[in-house]
């Protein structure tokens, strides 16, 4: 299988340990999560956007329906002062007047009431009859367009009718001049507020939006849902107003200053006239879909990435104990299991690496052969398990002085052992195994205190440079030569081989 190989090497790579593998899980569940938050938030400024497209256009339409009816009434003043100014209607009975100028006001759609004043402000006819003598001097339209000639069509602020019981009323209006240029007067037509909420109610811009009608002096003329008694303010305190005033139309998301809940403001201006049409969906309201999907989303992601997260450390813990058992194994295969040093096999791999690496630089490889004195005699004087201690005994020595980085001893058979010294030169490698020897000899003196027979060792050294010795097996046989030298030399000594 391709799989198990490349696992291992993985694994092995990671050095056995699970949190490299579990780490590169975690890493990648958190970038899988990562592009989702991305993903949902990239969606949630579609939303935002696509509610302020629909916001737009809303707007743009409720501009323009309040656009049509200011001009349809537009027309029908200056139809009514174009009539006024022809000399047969200004010369007819009063009563053939009025039912020709007026009769048809009543039925005229989103027009509650239709008139003329003098240049004092006084009805002088109108839709409600001309029995009424009102003074009209008082409102902004007459004084505006008495003070100003080229006003035109002039858009009150919001007042109380008089005519009709107070009813909360704006007016359009135009001057009416006489031949020689002076004041005569005002042509006006009153529209209701109610005309505007009617326009609101018809939009939805979900549970807690709003739409209104706002004019550029901070005047709310009409607003869905209706503002409370509490919330009746001109917005020109507002922070944000300035901006509707000052551009044709934008958008911005605020939190509103009547109840504090954020939307996202859309507004248009009604051209030609004072009023901004104003469209503002809530953002809870605008991202409910959004939220929606977001919890489905995000709970599936955190799931399966938790879900995956943890089965790659279940993987990785259990891959861990697999190789571990195939480490301990391949361990046991390579170690001696009295001495506890590497056996033959371990041996014969580390020489071959210290040879190759030592033909590839100038450094020197030194040898000792470590073999104890007379052992055959001393299993049978003291028994093969005094015999097993003692060679224990010897490998904790070796062990004790061959413990550099490298260094690596082991057992080449029966109570023989071989050290293997990298980077040592011949006084280094002479040193260790003076030191080795005299340790082992130590137990002469020490007997009682290790419940050891007392032995001796012969020491053979060889230190070979890159081109010393041709091979690595003359080295290994110059090293044995030199142990049997020592052993001839009377044992427990150190001898060292001659370069060949």
């Amino acid at each position: 299988m391709p799989l198990r190989p490349y696992a291992q090497r993985l694994a092995t790579s990671a050095g056995h340990h699970p949190f490299v593998v579990g780490t590169l899980g975690t890493l990648l569940t958190l970038v899988v999560l990562a592009i989702s938050v991305l993903t949902l938030w990239a969606n949630r400024e579609t939303a935002i956007e696509h509610a302020h497209e629909t916001s737009k256009n809303v707007a743009a339409v409720l501009a323009s329906h309040i656009s049509r009816t200011v001009d349809s009434a537009d027309q029908s003043l200056q139809m009514l002062i174009t009539a006024l100014d022809k000399p047969g209607i200004r010369n007819l009975d009063p009563e053939v007047q009025h039912d020709l100028l007026f009769s048809r006001t009543t039925s005229a759609q989103h027009v509650t009431g239709m008139g003329v004043t003098d240049d004092k402000g006084r009805l002088v006819d109108g839709c409600c009859s001309t029995t009424h003598q009102w003074d009209f001097s008082d409102r902004d339209y007459f004084f505006v367009h008495r003070d100003h000639a080229n006003v035109g069509l002039y858009i009150s602020a919001v007042y109380q009718a008089r005519s009709r019981g107070g009813v909360e009323t704006i007016a359009l209006s135009r001057r009416m001049n006489r031949a020689d240029g002076t004041f005569a007067g005002t042509a006006l037509v009153a529209i209701d507020l109610d005309y505007f909420k009617q326009l609101l109610e018809k939009l939805d811009v979900g549970p807690r939006g709003i739409t209104a009608i706002v004019r550029i002096d901070g005047t709310l003329v009409a607003r869905n849902p209706p503002p409370g008694a509490a919330q009746k303010f001109n917005l020109n305190k507002s922070l944000t107003f300035p901006r509707m005033v000052n551009q044709e139309s934008g958008f911005y998301v605020a939190p509103s200053a009547s109840d504090g809940v954020l939307r996202l403001y859309t507004f248009q201006r009604v051209p030609g006239t004072p009023f901004i049409a104003v469209v503002a969906p809530a953002m809870s309201d605008a991202l409910a879909p959004w939220q929606r999907l977001s919890w489905i989303v995000g709970l599936s992601s955190v799931s399966v990435s938790l879900a995956f997260c943890a089965g790659v450390w279940l993987l990785a813990f259990a891959l861990r104990g697999r190789l571990m058992a195939e480490s301990h194994l391949r361990e046991l295969t390579q170690t001696d299991p009295l001495t506890g040093l590497k056996n033959r096999r371990a041996l014969d791999v580390a020489l071959e690496n210290e040879w190759d690496r030592l033909q590839r630089n100038d450094s020197r490889l030194s040898v000792l052969f470590v073999d104890a004195d007379h052992f055959k005699r001393y299993n049978d004087e003291h028994g093969h398990a005094q015999g097993d201690t003692a060679l224990q005994y010897l490998a904790n020595c070796i062990s004790k002085h061959a413990r550099r980085r490298g260094d690596l001893a082991a057992r080449y058979g029966g109570e023989e052992f071989v050290v293997v010294l990298p980077d040592t030169d011949e006084a280094g490698a002479k040193q260790i195994a003076e030191a080795i020897r005299t340790e082992v000899e130590a137990t002469r003196t020490a007997i009682g205190t290790r419940g050891l027979a007392p032995f001796t060792v012969s020491v053979g050294c060889a230190t070979a440079r890159r081109s010393s010795f041709p091979s690595l097996n003359a080295l290994t046989k110059a090293a044995d030569d030199a142990l049997y030298a020592a052993k001839r030399r009377g044992r427990n000594c150190v001898d060292y081989a001659t370069t060949a």
